[in-house]
């Protein structure tokens, strides 16, 4: 009988062991080893993350993915995610959390990555979000953002380069025709009237030097000072005068030269220029007739990957045996068992 007792009492203290021991293993595995504090993250996308996955702060494990609350806001539905972390884990206030994968293979987590400011977000709070920080995301949203590219931009400027070219090539000639045409006006209309300027100016400073002669026969000692001070000044406008008629007549010259420069210049490029326009033209051409194949391939390239990587996350053998392992089919009984 006492025996009997004895191996009563050790099967139970044994059963009350693994009890402990399972109840121990259950609470690493989920991560709750004690009190804990609640806080919210909206993410517009929560791709591969569930109840159980790991919060980390700089790599470092603190808490766990709790729930994922959809809300609709704006039109679109986001997702308020709430976490669980180790009690009194302190969050700057400018702290960024993100979907990440620390290898090729790893499970996803999520990644908080810690900023510099004194403020800390208060306990049951939301944590500011971030776009997924892993390549296979990245790939997907850029091969989005060039096919939204392509539609809502490039083609549209595509379509107004090629009208802005024809245009261009059909007023070219016109315009500076018209524009050669006004320039050697202008230059030749300033230089037929320097030199009349200068006669008139001349002529202006001969009267007054006459007209100042017969003026000193007037004045007396008293005003002598005056008319000295009268007469520098007219002197000194006369001398800027005949500057002015001179930089004008260089001007027109200029002018002229310029104009037969530009004209000289156009004419013996005129070829050049026109096959630069076609060459152009046949570039925007092409780019706008394949752009719609480029971005389906760079869609189908992320698609590809994407896949990929999930078969490498179920199966990792496929990288040794390029293979699905075969089924565990057991033992075989043997023949005339």
């Amino acid at each position: 009988m006492r025996s009997h007792f004895i191996n009563y009492t050790t099967v139970g203290v044994f059963v009350a062991a693994m009890i402990v021991a399972l109840l121990w293993a259950l609470t690493q595995i989920s991560g709750r080893t004690g009190p804990s504090d609640t806080y919210g993250i909206v993410m517009d996308s929560v791709t591969d993350i569930d109840y159980g996955t790991l919060v980390r702060y700089e790599g470092y494990k603190i808490g766990q993915v709790e729930r994922i609350e959809p809300e609709w806001v704006d039109g679109k539905y986001r997702f308020r995610v709430i976490v669980s972390v180790q009690k009194d884990w302190k969050f700057p206030s400018d702290s960024v959390a993100r979907i990440s994968a620390s290898s090729f293979l790893a499970a996803k987590t999520v990644e908080v990555f810690g900023g510099k400011s004194t403020q800390l977000v208060a306990v049951g709070g939301e944590i500011m979000s971030g776009p997924p920080a892993d390549a296979f995301s990245l790939m997907a949203q850029v091969a989005g953002q060039v096919g939204d590219l392509s539609e809502t931009s490039l083609k549209p400027l595509i379509a107004n380069v090629n009208d802005i070219i024809s245009r261009i090539g059909n007023n070219t000639d016109a315009n500076l025709n018209e524009l050669f045409a006004s320039l050697q006006a202008i230059a030749a209309d300033v230089q037929n009237k320097a030199p009349k300027i200068t006669n008139d100016l001349s002529t202006f400073t001969t009267q007054m030097n006459a007209t100042l002669l017969q003026a000193d026969k007037f004045l007396d000692d008293q005003n002598l000072q005056s008319v000295r001070s009268i007469l520098a000044n007219t002197e000194k406008a006369t001398k800027d005068a005949s500057v002015a008629a001179a930089e004008v007549k260089a001007l027109g010259q200029k002018l002229q030269q310029l104009a037969d420069q530009v004209n000289g210049m156009i004419s013996g490029n005129r070829k050049n220029v026109d096959k630069s326009l076609a060459n152009l033209e046949y570039i925007l051409r092409s780019v706008a007739q394949n752009i719609d194949s480029i971005t389906r391939n760079i869609d189908g390239t992320a698609r590809n990957m994407s896949e990929f990587s999930r078969l490498i996350r179920q199966n990792p053998g496929l990288l040794l045996n390029g293979g699905s392992p075969e089924a565990d089919r057991g033992l075989t009984p043997a023949s005339g068992q």
